[in-house]
């Protein structure tokens, strides 16, 4: 049984003490709610909501909600998206909302039955830590699709009930209206849910962590006692299976921080009712406006409008909310007689506030002033002042914002539990300095870009590198800020690296505090980066990756073998690391020292298994963690893309073994022989190169801070299938033209030419422009030939051959 209510992006701004962490959370799964289908007769209709009227005339629906259908009839198809429509006219969503609804053979008297797909805890935007949202809430709040392509909503319907599919209410006597338990199955998927349970006279929380849904938070006995307080009642516990069995508990509204108003009675009768109790209403007549989430349905009852008290359930779960634009207040040394604070805030439902203020205490709470904040130019922005009359020490503080319709919410949402604090007087806090760290480099590079996130409580001052070069230190230089904590700049080199040039480097963060408190990254000493040398070009590279574990500058990435995999392979670290930064990616990098020389319709191919966590498969370009192989025409300075960015959901097969398995948010799938797939890359079409173009390339693999599994795996690389060999000899007939590659000389070679004709030598670049000459060469006084080609640009050319006014040879050349 399932219904749902208004979404809209919500962004909470955590005070210092968050720490730096996954955005996603940890996962649980709940059981799934049933909707029990009565004999009764009860014939009556509830019109859709006024959202969905307006919405079929002129408004623009601000929300998606995409269904996979398995095994239904086209009939029931239609009434299904119906449903979907009323609850699109209902929600305000940056993030698609994926529903699979499944058509089967249920029994006799179950309608259906749904829940979420998962539920997140503690992700970056949740509101409340250590509490279940339903995945679908939990991407509303953090802005961002957390499980990929997978579904957020289950829905199962039964085959073998009498169902109308109509949409015009006017359900006959005989059915059961399938709009109506299409809107409340998906309630339940939106929040109506959660994992409280009684067995053997026991209640407890079936979670495997023992933790409640943002729902089972919100639950209330007669006496005002929270469910969920686990110091009133412990999991699992008899006093716990009385308050479930009670037929007396209610689901509340915050009302003030101590304070909690009913919306409404929930069912909790006398005999727990598997897959009914707690996670529906009571007390409703059929037919009634608020009787959808009711735990039975009767024939000829069409309820097509959610109601008010589970839209205000819904709501108070987090689907209607405000979004707070504030910057925690940064602590300050000297005190003051008071603080300046402004605000932005955004309500999803357009509501007015007829308060905002901060509340704000000295001594944990037990008084607290507050300080009101007025509108400053715009309707969404707000400013006030703390009056803190020169008091030093600590001063904890929330926001608090009331709407003209009674609603209240605040920042942090657990407050006064959570709180954000202002500190006064001498600060000893060393800033957090996050940074992803360089390993290695080519040679070839000029500078190197390094980023680094440095955040402080009373502001950073400063962020800078130090850098050695075969241990002497160089002139230090700063990091510049982008965006608010992130901090950018370039290493430059005035000279070349060599590898035996030794490159270390370390980045200091200071605060704003007279004490200059400071962190240094890495906490001891300078990180070391290699430096890769780079090769001759060539004009092609081939390798198994037996024996080739100098032709490749490796960053996180490794050349060994794997176990059930016979030879060795080129293979990210694993598990791959994450990114230390929320804001920015880690790369694992393995660059070919070889350039290559362009060929045109040149291939690139290689087999490999990608296992990286996959991002939507729906929404376009929402990755999370991804591989890509990538060319350089500068020598490393800039890359640019040989392939789309790409994840394990590329591949069903790559796909299902990332999901198969879990343990402590890392993928247990690893690859093996039946998982590689081939891919071929033609370097000259749909790309940026040409052919003579001489270039660099690498595999780039770049993950972020949360999911990981084992990565990427690589074997069999062929680019152009041409030798590397230095001084191969390219043959036709009885001439030779070496070597090849070639620097500033190439040599024709003869054996058996006709002593009676003179040889001609043309090189011409592939679109057969004559680049050099040699003519009137006479085999009879010479067997060999020398071409200059100090003045020819690095490239692939044609040697072609003549003797006798014949081509007797033609060869494919690189020249370096």
């Amino acid at each position: 049984m399932r219904w749902l209510i208004q979404i809209a992006f919500l962004v909470f701004v955590t005070g210092n003490t968050w720490a730096q962490g996954s955005f996603k959370g940890t996962t649980a799964q709940s059981e799934s709610l049933i909707n029990i289908a009565l004999e009764e007769v009860n014939k009556i209709y509830v019109a859709p909501p006024q959202e969905f009227r307006q919405l079929k005339s002129s408004k623009v629906s601000q929300s998606s909600i995409k269904v996979t259908y398995h095994n239904f009839p086209e009939e029931a198809k239609q009434a299904f998206q119906y449903a979907i429509s009323i609850w699109e006219s209902l929600l305000v969503s940056s993030v698609s909302i994926q529903l699979d609804a499944y058509w089967e053979d249920m029994g006799v008297n179950v309608l259906a039955e749904g829940r979420p797909s998962v539920f997140y805890r503690n992700f970056s935007g949740a509101p409340l830590r250590d509490t279940f949202y339903p995945v679908a809430l939990a991407e509303k709040l953090t802005g961002k699709d957390l499980n990929g392509s997978e579904a957020d909503i289950i829905c199962q319907f039964n085959n073998k009930i009498n169902w109308y599919f109509g949409t015009d209410g006017n359900t006959p006597s005989n059915k059961y209206d399938f709009v109506s338990s299409v809107l409340h199955e998906v309630t339940h998927g939106l929040g109506f849910s959660g994992f409280l349970k009684d067995s053997g006279g026991k209640g407890f929380f079936y979670s495997e962590s023992n933790l409640p849904s943002i729902y089972d938070h919100y639950i209330f006995n007669y006496q005002n006692q929270k469910i969920a307080d686990k110091s009133l009642f412990e999991s699992p516990s008899y006093d716990l299976h009385k308050q479930l069995t009670s037929d007396n508990l209610k689901f509340c509204q915050t009302g003030s921080a101590e304070q909690y108003n009913t919306i409404d009675w929930i069912f909790a009768p006398e005999v727990w009712n598997e897959g009914s109790s707690i996670y529906h209403l009571k007390g409703y007549q059929y037919g009634e406006e608020n009787s959808l989430m009711t735990p039975s349905a009767r024939k000829g009852e069409a309820i097509h409008n959610p109601g008010e008290v589970t839209i205000q359930i819904l709501a108070e779960l987090g689907w209607s909310s405000v979004k707070f634009e504030f910057e925690p207040l940064k602590d300050i040394e000297q005190a003051v007689a008071e603080i300046p604070v402004e605000m932005g805030l955004v309500s999803d439902s357009d509501e007015d506030f007829s308060t905002v203020r901060v509340v704000y205490s000295s001594d944990n709470f037990s008084t607290a002033n507050a300080a009101v904040l007025t509108q400053a130019g715009s309707a969404s922005d707000f400013e006030g002042k703390l009056q803190l009359n020169y008091a030093t020490g600590k001063v904890d503080y929330y926001i608090e914002v009331k709407t003209n319709e009674g609603r209240v919410f605040r920042n942090p949402a657990d407050a006064p539990s959570r709180k954000f604090t202002l500190r006064i007087g001498p600060d000893y806090y060393v800033p957090d300095l996050f940074h992803n760290p360089v390993k290695a480099v080519a040679g070839t590079v000029s500078e190197v870009e390094l980023s680094a996130e440095a955040k402080d409580n009373v502001g950073i001052k400063s962020v800078t590198v130090e850098y050695k070069i075969n241990g002497v230190l160089q002139e230090p230089f700063s990091l510049e800020t982008e965006q608010s904590g992130l901090y950018t700049g370039k290493l430059q080199f005035q000279n070349k690296m060599e590898t035996t040039d030794r490159l270390e480097y370390r980045i200091i963060a200071i605060d704003n505090s007279s004490r200059g408190n400071k962190r240094m990254f890495p906490a001891m000493g300078f990180q070391k980066v290699e430096v890769g040398s780079i090769y001759e070009p060539v004009s092609g590279y081939a390798t198994n990756f037996d024996g080739a574990e100098n032709d490749f500058i490796v960053s996180d990435f490794g050349i060994s073998s794997l176990n059930g995999i016979e030879g060795n392979l080129l293979h990210t670290k694993n598990p791959y690391p994450v990114s230390a930064l929320e804001k920015e990616k880690f790369n694992l990098v393995a660059q070919l020292k070889y350039p290559v020389v362009v060929q045109s319709n040149g291939q690139l191919s290689f087999d490999e298994v990608v296992l990286v966590e996959p991002g939507s498969r729906e929404v376009e370009q929402q990755l999370c963690d991804f591989v890509v192989i990538e060319a350089s025409k500068d020598n490393g300075i800039s890359w640019l893309p040989l392939t789309d960015e790409y994840d394990s959901g590329i591949n069903d097969t790559w796909y299902t073994a990332f999901k198969s398995g879990f343990s402590n948010n890392t993928s247990e799938a690893q690859p093996h022989e039946s998982l590689f797939v081939n891919r071929t890359i033609n370097l000259t079409q749909s790309t940026s190169l040409e052919a003579g173009d001489t270039v660099l390339i690498r595999f780039r693999m770049a993950s972020d801070n949360s999911v990981v599994g084992f990565g990427w795996a690589i074997d069999n690389l062929k680019i152009q299938e041409m030798t590397t060999a230095t001084e191969e000899l390219f043959a036709e007939g009885s001439f030779q033209v070496y070597p090849n590659p070639a620097k500033n000389h190439l040599y024709v070679e003869w054996f058996e030419a006709d002593q009676n004709s003179p040889i001609e030598i043309v090189l011409s670049d592939l679109y057969g422009k004559i680049i050099r000459r040699e003519t009137g060469i006479e085999p009879f006084y010479s067997s060999r030939a020398q071409i200059d080609l100090s003045g020819v640009s690095p490239g692939i050319y044609m040697v072609n051959i003549t003797s006798g006014n014949q081509i007797v040879a033609t060869n494919k050349i690189v020249k370096n």
